[in-house]
């Protein structure tokens, strides 16, 4: 796969100047009038291979290696996933591990510094019955070198004047996370879906996720679904809203801050083949999801 994003407008808070109203750079501090503020190019390789015969009969092997480069950021990515049917294909089990090596290179700073992520993830799914499936996901993931947002900036007054200091995170971090879901069927045209995810961190950064999503099918045609997924979030311990000082870590990252969220779920499925005349779905091979 090869593929070029091009941008032509970008948001940062960083020293250029910013419009209060829409939070974008002036033109002149982009790519000018004659080329896009931005492009990535990006290039992917991948293959698949089923087991189909040894110890190993009836798994699959997937690797993946993608590069990406743009102006200011470089990245080169190896991924590998392996699926194995257990329990006569009652049980699946996934182990997955991801590597990556990252470079930093911002056009308003003089360094060049890198990033290093490495993760682990494991998810077994299990038939429980026939009207119960329920699933286990477990992330390990180890970050090091430079964390950061090099466009972002922490402004302290001093002596009634206003200083831009660059961003400091810690140069590690670890992160885990742990999950379940099950899928109830509890009807012959009803399921309800329950998610719950734990997620804990080297900074202090906990998380808690919820989701509940009940699913009504109406004949051939249509299914409906509504749901609702919670999220809580708790602070990093060295995220504050404002510094007074320079200090050994400081951020403005608000992805570092405390949060909470309740996202409510809408969704519409309309099967194809059945409605004679309607365009798209009087094709059986498509089916239109709204949400």
């Amino acid at each position: 796969r090869y593929l070029v994003d091009v941008i032509s407008a970008a948001s940062m808070r960083s020293h250029f100047d910013v419009d209060g109203v829409t939070a974008a750079t002036p033109k002149e501090d982009g790519g000018g009038d004659d080329r896009p503020d931005e492009i990535r190019h990006e290039v992917a390789f991948g293959i698949n291979e089923l087991m189909r015969g040894g110890l190993i009969k009836g798994g699959s092997l997937s690797l993946n290696a993608l590069y990406s480069i743009e102006h200011d950021y470089r990245s080169f990515t190896i991924a590998g996933t392996f699926s194995y049917l257990l329990a006569k294909k009652n049980t699946t089990l996934q182990l997955g591990v991801v590597r990556s090596w990252d470079k930093s290179f911002p056009q308003i700073r003089t360094w060049k510094k890198d990033k290093e992520v490495y993760t682990h993830s494991l998810s077994i799914t299990q038939i429980l019955s026939r009207r119960v499936i329920g699933q286990l996901i477990f992330s390990y993931d180890q970050s090091s070198g430079y964390l950061a947002d090099p466009y972002q900036v922490v402004q302290i007054i001093q002596d009634d004047e206003v200083i831009n200091y660059e961003t400091i995170h810690p140069d590690s971090r670890i992160r885990r996370a742990v999950g379940v879901r099950m899928n109830y069927k509890t009807g012959k045209e009803s399921a309800l879906n329950v998610g719950l995810r734990y997620y804990w961190d080297s900074w202090e950064v906990n998380s808690l996720t919820t989701s509940v999503l009940f699913q009504q099918r109406l004949g051939a045609v249509i299914t409906i679904g509504v749901g609702i997924r919670n999220y809580l979030q708790s602070r990093a311990f060295f995220f504050k809203d404002r510094y007074a000082a320079p200090e050994r870590f400081m951020t403005v990252d608000t992805k570092l801050d405390e949060s909470f969220s309740n996202d409510y779920q809408l969704k519409l499925s309309l099967n194809g083949g059945r409605l004679r005349g309607v365009p798209l779905l009087s094709d059986e091979n498509l089916q239109l999801n709204i949400q």
